[in-house]
């Protein structure tokens, strides 16, 4: 009988270390993860798995954030490789190694040629002293022979480290799996920059143009009298017109968004710019029309011919020297150029950096319009005004100290987006002359589209330094130079246009929220005692109490009674 027995505990422990023996091979060789978290921050979105199934090359991915890192951002590197696991386990055939540039000189040479420069970290040591790390937030995806650098890090202004650390862990799949669509993408769709109507020119929108190329074919053309003309185009960009629209070209803009196509309107509600400044005292904003009003209203939205002011704004260089003297520029603010906020709710704006404008004006939605819905993307700050046209402009305004009490409105709609099944804006009316279409195939109301409004032309345009010289220089899309700042305008455009071209779902992949679960600082600061006291007494006592009743257990189980 005790033969028995001990024979049955022997297979019994034999049978445990085989399973894990084999446990261990399995989760070698196959990564497993069951996601019990409330947001699911470890399960991949479906339109993820099918991107990476219905590729067949090896994707090679360089993660340079490791080293000495701080916890955050040993956290973030920790989910950047859980990451690529995912990514491997959903089928992806994925590689990936951990280089530290520190490591490798020649190697943080070739990242900061590339723009990928280190980022300083400054932390609290011990013993008080200030230390600095550089740390290096960058991976590099490679497959079909090309590279695409990828920044693993956000950096919204005025959140803590730990909170755009949290944004950066948030954004990870998207930036991970849009770097890999760039690169698998054979044949890139086509968008359009549309021209006759006094425009900006291609040097205006160089940088902007250059972004969207990674993703799309970039054209620039007129309108014809082809009604179909702008089917082959995934979205078009109207941007800052100066002249009137034709009855013609409204109608094919019109039926290209009833066949479910996408615009960007970046629209002036009121004429001004600060050129006119540079040769003149002073200036008047005066309301523009460019014949386009109606049809907007018909889509559910209005651009006021207004500028906006605002106490959060953007900063103008002016020559303080007296006049004679050599210059001497000075940065002032300037309450034309408010710094828009982002909305948080918006895959075209979530975490994107506050977008500089230059005498925006406000829109307005109008009517209620069933089966469209409308969402606010940019607007102004707590303080700010609207004056209605004409507007008085002039360099001297720098001057006058801003009283708070008369910037009484906030929050105030620069953009709009709408989304839904529009009504043509030709309901009713003939077939503009010139125009050859059958009535039959004329669309009175639209298949579910998309269209985003902007009340202000110069948030997509850079900044051009001598531009009509042999060889112009293009600021970045978004750089103010009176701060050294850069701020979001590039990327807005490029969410813009892919939020528009976007019928996959890619975007809803920003809309990722993982909760920052953060300790309550003062709640730990009044009960670190008892915390400490806990912490070192329990774990004694449960152990003093498992040395007492398992002998206990022992000797009541196995010593024989007489």
């Amino acid at each position: 009988m005790k033969n028995k027995t001990r024979n049955r505990a022997i297979l019994h422990l034999l049978v445990l270390l085989a399973a894990i023996i084999v446990i261990n091979i399995i989760s070698a060789h196959r990564f497993f993860r069951l996601d019990l978290t409330a947001e699911k921050r470890y399960t991949l979105a479906p339109v993820t798995k099918r991107l990476l199934k219905g590729i067949d090359d090896e994707i090679f991915v360089r993660v340079f954030l490791t080293g000495n890192l701080n916890v955050g951002f040993e956290r973030l590197s920790k989910a950047t490789l859980e990451m690529l696991d995912e990514f491997r386990y959903a089928g992806a055939l994925i590689r990936y190694e951990t280089v530290d540039p520190a490591d490798y000189p020649a190697e943080a040479d070739s990242l900061k040629a590339t723009g990928l420069a280190p980022v300083p970290v400054f932390e609290a040591a011990a013993d008080g002293r200030k230390t600095q790390s550089m740390v290096y937030p960058y991976a590099t995806v490679a497959m079909r022979g090309y590279e695409i650098p990828v920044n693993l890090l956000e950096n919204m202004q005025g959140l803590s480290g730990a909170e755009n650390l949290n944004i950066s862990a948030e954004a990870l799949e998207f930036k991970i799996t849009d770097a890999i669509r760039k690169l698998a993408t054979d044949n890139a769709p086509a968008i359009a920059f549309i021209e006759g109507h006094g425009e900006l020119d291609e040097w205006d929108v160089l940088d902007v143009t250059d972004a969207l190329s990674a993703y799309y074919r970039v054209d620039r053309g007129s309108l014809t009298n082809d009604p179909f003309l702008l089917d082959a185009y995934r979205a078009v960009i109207i941007a800052k017109p100066q002249h009137t629209f034709s009855t013609r070209d409204k109608f094919i803009l019109d039926q290209y968004i009833m066949r479910g196509g996408s615009v960007l309107w970046l629209i002036d509600g009121t004429g001004a710019s600060l050129d006119s400044l540079r040769s003149a005292v002073h200036t008047i904003g005066l309301a523009t029309d460019v014949n386009l009003a109606d049809q907007l209203f018909r889509y559910g939205v209005r651009i006021n011919h207004t500028l906006l002011q605002d106490m959060q704004c953007a900063l103008i260089q002016v020559n303080a020297a007296p006049v004679g003297n050599s210059p001497q520029f000075v940065s002032v603010p300037w309450l034309f150029s408010p710094l828009l906020s982002t909305a948080l709710n918006h895959p075209a704006t979530r975490y994107v950096n506050a977008v500089r404008s230059e005498f925006a004006g406000s829109i307005d939605t109008v009517g209620e319009i069933p089966n469209v819905t409308r969402n606010i993307l940019l607007s102004t700050g707590r303080y700010s005004r609207e004056l209605p046209t004409p507007v008085y402009i002039s360099l001297s305004q720098i001057n006058e100290q801003p009283v708070r009490e008369e910037f009484r409105k906030q929050y105030i709609p620069v953009a709009m987006s709408l989304e839904g099944v529009f009504r043509s804006a030709f309901a009713n009316r003939p077939v503009p002359p010139g125009v050859s279409i059958e009535p039959s195939k004329v669309r009175l109301q639209s298949v579910p589209a998309k269209m985003i409004v902007v009340a202000d032309g110069d948030i997509i345009r850079n900044e051009v330094r001598l531009k009509r010289s042999a060889s112009p220089r293009i600021l970045p899309l978004g750089y103010d130079e009176a701060s050294g700042q850069t701020f979001g305008n590039r990327q807005f455009i490029l969410n813009a246009v892919n939020y528009l071209t976007d019928d996959e779902g890619w975007m809803s992949l920003r809309g990722r929220n993982y909760r920052l679960r953060l300790l309550d600082k003062e709640k730990l600061a009044r009960e670190l005692p008892f915390l400490k006291v806990a912490n070192i007494v329990i774990p004694l006592a449960l152990l003093a109490i498992a040395g007492i009743i398992i002998p206990l257990v022992r000797m009541r189980r196995y010593v024989r009674k007489d």
